[in-house]
């Protein structure tokens, strides 16, 4: 059993609020948000403001942050289906743009916070970062995403059998950074641009 986040893939369409006064509606922390649910209008960024290559070549997977996926056209039909069972797919506005968000509502406390590596803040003692995970492996054990209360900015934790499914898809393009392996332990603190032989790429 393995357990991912998402990262981006150099080269490839990310994703923002039209308005940046928007991004706090995209922050998601395991609530439900259906209910309530109004879509935020998005907009391409196909200029990479770190000065790198162009972001200029098409994903069904914009990318917008760890703490959520953005599915683009098909994806909202193919994979959205295969996310449901563990949140919520939201619908999001842009022109000439059809695209939805996973907000991942399953919450496991499943992470080993004896083992794992966590940076904490000095005023309340919560959880400022993961450094590196080790998971509980019978509390992961059948899930395919989800989230852990200790992450406050609900960073989307994919098991390798999700991941598996979204690949059998067969769109692009995602990166998933393998975080911990039940038999190899954790993978240490992961950069995005890191990429390794335990990560997978669609």
């Amino acid at each position: 059993m393995r357990v991912y986040r998402t990262d981006p893939l150099d080269g490839y369409h990310w994703i923002n609020p039209a308005d940046p006064d928007d991004l706090g509606k995209l922050r998601f922390d395991g609530t439900p948000r259906k209910s309530s649910w109004k879509p935020v209008k998005m907009e391409l960024v196909t200029e990479d403001t770190r000065g790198d290559e162009p972001s200029d070549e098409y994903t069904h997977f914009p990318w917008s942050g760890s703490d959520r996926l953005v599915l683009r056209d098909e994806a909202i039909e193919k994979i959205g289906p295969l996310l449901e069972p563990y949140g919520e797919v939201l619908p999001l506005e842009g022109d000439d743009l059809r695209v939805a968000v996973f907000n991942c509502t399953t919450v496991v406390e499943a992470l080993d916070t004896e083992k794992s590596e966590l940076d904490h803040f000095r005023s309340s003692g919560r959880v400022k970062r993961i450094r590196s995970y080790v998971f509980d492996a019978d509390k992961v054990d059948g899930l395919g995403a989800f989230v852990v209360p200790e992450q406050s900015n609900g960073t989307v934790l994919f098991t390798d059998t999700l991941v598996g499914e979204i690949a059998e898809v067969g769109l692009s393009r995602l990166c998933f950074t393998a975080l911990w392996d039940s038999g190899d332990g954790s993978y240490g603190d992961r950069r995005a641009t890191e990429f390794r032989e335990t990560d997978r790429k669609i």
